[in-house]
């Protein structure tokens, strides 16, 4: 039996078609809330500095930024800041801090300051916009 290269080309062409309508619908459902990006930062003079997940426990000021995909004057942010595991302490909460934008504001930071050092560990910052978790990013004290 000899198969015509018409079929086998016409063959990849539909795959390649749906492969990439998967990989959009997956992208779409990735980006379907309000943070478009979020990352923690080191302290620079008490403004966000160089992008991190590891802070040493003397970096006693720690900042989490979030990007939101649109700038809506009144949008509530929340930034929970929790212990997952270090030292003694393991899921509690450490504080939230509240936040709501201005207008055309669209990049939006919290920080933490500890009194003393941080005890070793893993430790998360929970996002909330408008009462709705959004985004969750751990970061290290090492």
């Amino acid at each position: 039996m000899k198969t015509h290269s018409g079929w086998l080309a016409a063959g990849l062409l539909v795959f390649a078609v749906l492969a990439c309508n998967i990989n959009t619908n997956s992208n779409r459902s990735n980006s379907s809330g309000p943070v478009s990006e979020g990352h923690m930062a080191k302290d620079h003079n008490g403004e966000p500095g160089d992008e991190t997940n590891t802070f040493s426990p003397s970096d006693r000021t720690v900042h989490c930024l979030v990007t939101l995909k649109e700038a809506n004057e009144g949008t509530r942010m929340k930034f929970s800041w929790w212990i997952v595991d270090a030292g003694s302490s393991k899921n509690e909460k450490i504080r939230d801090i509240e936040y709501t934008t201005g207008p055309k504001e669209n990049i939006v930071h919290g920080h933490l300051t500890s009194p003393r050092d941080w005890s070793p560990g893993k430790y998360k910052c929970e996002v909330d916009v408008n009462d709705h978790t959004e985004k969750t990013i751990d970061f290290w004290i090492k």
